[in-house]
């Protein structure tokens, strides 16, 4: 699990799995809360594809509009960075779309 370097984003923890499939993408958790990925070469209305609940206490947690529009925003402003360390630190392991 490679940390990602691109932005921080403070109160989340983001990472690019070492080994990983295509679509390049990250993870975002708010730890205890939820997951989600982050496919980053996507618009906003279809970047964020998955969200898992981290607590079973809390079945159906998700991110709020607002973290979604917030790390939106940073990907907006970093994807060149975001498709570099991902090309440094993914070995893809599975193909898929390049999309």
């Amino acid at each position: 699990m490679a940390k990602l370097r691109a932005f921080e984003l403070p109160g989340y923890d983001a990472w690019f799995n070492s080994a990983d499939h295509l679509p390049p993408h990250f993870h975002v958790e708010k730890p205890g809360e939820w997951e989600i990925k982050v496919v980053f070469r996507k618009d906003r209305s279809e970047m964020f594809e998955t969200v898992w609940p981290k607590n079973p206490k809390r079945k159906g947690a998700k991110p709020k509009p607002a973290e979604l529009a917030h790390i939106a925003e940073k990907v907006e402003a970093h994807r060149a960075e975001l498709l570099e360390q991902w090309e440094q630190v993914v070995n893809v392991t599975a193909p898929g779309p390049q999309r």
